[in-house]
């Protein structure tokens, strides 16, 4: 019985984190479009808005929303009946310009994506349990569960979080099917597929990684893998996305389709897309690949973002082994080197080399799911550091579970092997253990409520950050609200804004709220001499981002005190 509470006490835990934490937040920047498009899929049936995203964690996050009662002026608006994808003011007019209650529906929307943590937890969990034992099991599980990383991006409708439990899904069934390829585990192989690929689109990574991870098991299993991809396809994906172009005009979904992909570089992939998206039953499949050819210019043309003093949109191939080293405690540095040291100390013992390393076929025989962990983990990293769409952290996150749950398991290798030397050497070294994960719990809570912005000591803890890197890492949008509080709790009647998010600044700040961009002003004098002085607010996002152009930037502000910081994330001055 006890061994049961502890993992449940250790979920329950992260999930009153996680909850408190967003209790404040405004909808970041890309919630705006996804719980627009969302309950347009649920409550119309109709794709024609962000189709770069599959739908499965927008239509689960929005399905509570039929149950509000909400106004559908937004289905009337020109954004909706016009605009080509006009899903960021169509998104934005939903939620708050129709006379709904934004702050209900930032909440509501919430609580659904929370089911894709929780099951990534039970299944990292009860994973690791079977590879590893008990204790690793539990280290596994709180190093997820209490992680600031995956707890920030736990409460947010996008597809990070999904992604990751839809890789986890994918794989363990994937692997289970390769170790019995019975007609049982053949459909659950196919069906949870599926489900990853309708998580988000990077996951189509899964394809080449499953075909090699057959070639290597057994090569007879490569047809039974196509089986599984059929089965993804033809039972998950393709009737879900039938369902969601069910009332999505065939000749609307063709000219959109046609408009987006004018300037898409293959001809002939763009070309077939249009040709299916008004034919009967393929038009589900043809807005599947409109997404993925979509994702797949973007990931090409990169974005502008920070990145160590540059501002750039071509990317940095260093970008994101920085950033991650810069977003994870340090405690977790100390345990990968812990675990790294003891397997280096084992591959050079003559008697384990047999076993790590020189017989390569015992090694994947007998290691065959942790090759398949580092397996996933170097496909995705080399295509991560390749790519140029350099997004945040939060991109890394379908790596997280395979990197745990291996690490775990050789936190419990070394303790099983000091058992047998000295009980007072476990002794200690479980005190160890102690004070890192105290340290790990620590970490956590002192950024508690503002996950998002986490940056462990060697980055200046959640303050310092901002020098390194911005957008999703530190500040998306998320601090809206809580700067609507400040302004309340110290009577202020006017303050300038640059805010760097989709939220309605409106909504919240009313007639207080005055328009600010970077350059409009060119010192603090220049500020008082136009305005007469008060208060001035800048995202940390924007006030980075201006650098690129010293004549239009904010670097004046750097001589002055911030009265207030929002968040992590949002600046004020007084002048």
């Amino acid at each position: 019985m006890r061994t049961k509470l502890i993992p449940i006490g250790i979920i329950a835990i992260s999930l009153i984190l996680a909850v408190s934490s967003f209790w404040n937040d405004s909808l970041i920047v890309d919630e705006i479009p996804h719980v627009g498009s969302g309950y347009s899929y649920v409550k119309a049936l109709d794709y024609r808005l962000n189709p770069e995203h599959p739908p499965l964690a927008k239509a689960l996050a929005t399905f509570p929303l039929l149950f509000l009662n909400l106004t559908q002026d937004a289905f009337q608006s020109k954004f909706w009946l016009q605009d080509i994808n006009g899903q960021w003011d169509f998104g934005r007019f939903l939620i708050f310009q129709s006379n709904n209650n934004a702050d209900l529906i930032t909440k509501v929307v919430k609580f659904p994506v929370l089911l894709f943590f929780v099951l990534a937890a039970v299944l990292i969990y009860k994973w690791t349990k079977k590879l590893y034992g008990q204790f690793a099991a539990l280290t596994a599980l709180a190093l997820f569960s209490l992680s600031p990383t995956i707890l920030a991006h736990s409460r947010f409708v996008t597809t990070d979080v999904p992604a990751l439990f839809g890789i986890l899904l994918a794989t363990f069934f994937f692997i289970k099917y390769l170790e019995s390829p019975t007609k049982k585990n053949t459909w659950l192989a196919g069906l949870a597929f599926g489900i990853a690929i309708l998580t988000k689109f990077s996951t189509f990574l899964i394809v080449p990684y499953f075909l090699v991870l057959a070639l290597v098991k057994n090569k007879n299993k490569l047809l039974g893998t196509i089986l599984i991809f059929i089965i993804g396809f033809a039972f998950v994906i393709w009737p879900v996305y039938s369902v969601f172009t069910l009332n999505y005009p065939p000749e609307r979904q063709r000219a959109d389709t046609e408009f987006i992909l004018g300037s898409f570089g293959n001809r002939t992939l763009a070309d077939l897309t249009a040709f299916m998206a008004d034919k009967p039953i393929v038009r589900g499949l043809s807005e599947y690949v409109l997404g993925l050819l979509m994702v797949g210019q973007r990931a090409v043309g990169g974005n502008t973002t920070y990145f160590l003093g540059e501002v750039s949109g071509a990317g940095w191939r260093f970008y994101f082994p920085i950033v991650y080293a810069l977003k994870e405690p340090l405690a977790w540095w100390i345990l990968v080197v812990f675990s790294l040291a003891y397997l280096g100390w084992q591959v050079k013992k003559p008697s384990s080399i047999r076993n790590l390393g020189s017989n390569i076929k015992w090694f994947l025989k007998n290691h065959f799911v942790e090759f398949a962990m580092l397996l996933w983990l170097a496909i995705y990293w080399t295509t991560s550091i390749k790519s140029n769409l350099n997004i945040g952290v939060r991109h890394l996150l379908p790596t997280y579970p395979f990197a745990i749950i291996l690490v775990s398991g050789q936190l419990s290798r070394i303790k099983n092997f000091i058992k047998q030397k000295s009980k007072k050497s476990l002794t200690v070294y479980y005190l160890l253990l102690t004070i890192l994960f105290g340290w790990y719990m620590a970490e956590n809570l002192r950024v508690w409520p503002y996950y998002l912005t986490y940056f462990n000591q060697l980055a200046g803890g959640a303050s310092g950050g901002y020098r390194y890197v911005v957008d999703s890492n530190l500040d998306w949008g998320q601090d809206l609200k809580r700067l609507s509080q400040w302004v309340e709790k110290n009577k202020i009647d006017k303050i300038h804004l640059d805010y760097f998010g989709w939220s309605d600044p409106v909504y919240y700040l009313r007639a207080k709220v005055k328009w600010l961009t970077a350059g409009q002003y060119k010192n603090a004098q220049d500020f008082i001499n136009k305005t007469g002085g008060g208060y001035l607010a800048v995202s940390a996002t924007f006030f980075m981002g201006s650098r690129e152009n010293p004549e239009k930037s904010y670097i004046w502000l750097q001589r002055f005190e911030p009265v207030a910081v929002i968040g992590n994330s949002i600046w004020v001055w007084k002048f």
